[in-house]
């Protein structure tokens, strides 16, 4: 439990006592009572958990609005990355896809060590296993159905993202395309972006609609025969033309640390 969130006070049964703040919950034990609150003066969007906080952080990804259909889908792929990306939405939109909330950067770690999401610190890389990120997403808010998100949750995420290339800022339908399959350094921070940091640039960062931090470090998904991880896009040492966000790659040793990528949350809408 974060200091920055709740705040426990205990007190004997029968005593006196008052709390300024909010109260989220309450734990009798053995003739003593825990009270758990906010304190007053907190910016609600920083109080994990409470719903600024998730429609800050946990943007939905409206996945499920996503139709073969779609006139992006019409599109001829003019690479090989683009064809394999193409195929493998179409899959994920004829399996069925739900909304879902995804991050809207990269997780980071708090002055006690957990993971937290906040702009302006340095990804939460280098500590935590692939394991070890499914483990803290399930913990993260376990009241939201915090996970993990799936190898197709991303695909159906990217989707999403060159719709918004197209429809939002103006692309041409073949320029979305090429800059989520073939060369990413526009949307994201990489060896060949504009002002590029040769290291892992701050949370929150080149912003692209609702999201953030596109590039910088790879994203830990969950395959979805929950039988394997993998990592999606690319970090800040790699080319856009290289690891471009739509580039999908095995993990074969999850127990390894990661110290290029981050695991990517989502949860239940």
């Amino acid at each position: 439990m974060s200091k920055t969130t709740e705040q426990r006070t205990v007190f004997e049964v029968g005593g006196d006592l008052t709390i300024i703040g909010n109260i989220t919950r309450v734990s009798i034990k053995g003739g003593k009572i825990e009270v758990f609150s906010i304190p007053e003066g907190l910016n609600q969007e920083e109080i994990k958990g409470t719903q600024e906080y998730i429609d800050k952080y946990f943007p939905i990804a409206k996945a499920s609005t996503l139709s073969l259909e779609d006139e992006f889908l019409k599109h001829e792929p003019e690479t090989e990355e683009q064809r394999k990306f193409k195929n493998a939405l179409i899959s994920a939109i004829k399996s069925g896809l739900s909304d879902f909330r995804a991050q809207r950067m990269d997780a980071c770690f708090d002055e006690e060590g957990n993971i937290c999401f906040k702009a302006g610190m340095k990804p939460a890389v280098g500590k935590l296993s692939v394991k070890d990120w499914k483990r803290v997403a399930k913990e993260f808010l376990p009241e939201k159905e915090s996970r993990l998100g799936t190898t197709k949750e991303r695909i159906a995420f990217l989707g999403l993202l060159i719709k918004y290339l197209i429809e939002e800022k103006g692309y041409q339908v073949s320029d979305a395309w090429k800059a989520v399959c073939d060369q990413s350094k526009d949307l994201g921070h990489y060896a060949d972006s504009e002002n590029p940091k040769y290291n892992f640039e701050d949370t929150g960062s080149r912003q692209v609609g609702e999201w953030c931090d596109l590039g910088n470090t790879f994203k830990i998904t969950e395959d979805d025969e929950a039988s394997g991880f993998s990592l999606v896009g690319g970090y800040y040492f790699s080319n856009g033309y290289n690891y471009p966000l739509a580039v999908v790659i095995s993990i074969n040793y999850p127990n390894c640390v990661d110290y290029y990528g981050v695991g990517w949350f989502v949860l239940s809408v």
